[in-house]
């Protein structure tokens, strides 16, 4: 495991593959947390020697005023204005910004041999809505897209930032029908959305009793949806 500051000093914790990297995920946490909060993910797929192959990479978000908070700063990587309303303000500059910098971090693992479509791009709650932001925008083709309990509310810009580069891309999304910070009415139109704009390979997933939170169900999920993308 190496830890190592990219753009404007945010930490990033990459964790190598135990074999040969042929492929990479990107893990996005959510608010109020860091990257070191989702390694558990690389422990538990490298487990396998189906996901032995896979680099992990876990940037962590910078501490910031959060207006829902009284401005006190709190790790994030967008501001928010109202708790789980996405038809409420949205701060579309700093959710585009975070997006650039995951796309950043997708490019550095190009330039260390990992083709584009051998990365996914995943995240929880704050970090599963950038996830939805590089289907829309990123630059490459990836190899899929994993978002668990996020909504998509950045339409304003989104006609700017839309390509079709990742419109054939599988895109999971798992998502509680208990969740009470995103409504699981949002997240079915968060799915709609998508598949509206033209993304023919969305995977929605709801999972009962679920809050906003994962769980073993969806966990295992994940892993086969991995298993099937970058095999």
């Amino acid at each position: 495991m190496s830890s190592s500051a990219d753009n404007d000093m945010l930490p990033v914790i990459r964790i190598a593959a135990p074999a040969k990297a042929t492929a990479s995920m990107i893990i996005v946490h959510g608010l109020g947390d860091s990257g070191e909060g989702w390694t558990f993910m690389s422990d538990m797929f490298h487990q396998h020697d189906e996901f032995k192959h896979i680099n992990f990479i876990f940037p962590s978000a910078p501490e910031k005023p959060l207006y829902v908070n009284g401005n006190q700063p709190v790790a994030r990587w967008f501001n928010i204005y109202e708790f789980g309303n996405p038809f409420g303000k949205q701060d579309e500059e700093g959710y585009w910004k975070s997006c650039k910098y995951i796309d950043s971090l997708v490019k550095k693992e190009i330039d260390a041999g990992i083709s584009s479509d051998r990365i996914v791009v995943g995240g929880f709650s704050q970090g599963a809505v950038l996830s939805l932001g590089l289907a829309a925008s990123c630059e490459h083709k990836l190899g899929s897209i994993v978002n668990m309990s996020g909504i998509f509310a950045m339409r304003k810009a989104l006609d700017k930032h839309l390509n079709d580069n990742n419109k054939e891309t599988p895109i999971f999304h798992g998502h509680g029908d208990l969740d009470p910070v995103f409504n699981v009415q949002y997240a079915r139109d968060t799915a709609e959305l998508f598949k509206s704009l033209g993304f023919k390979n969305y995977d929605y997933h709801e999972y009962v009793g679920m809050v906003h939170t994962t769980c073993p169900d969806e966990l295992r999920d994940i892993a086969n949806f991995v298993k099937r993308t970058i095999p």
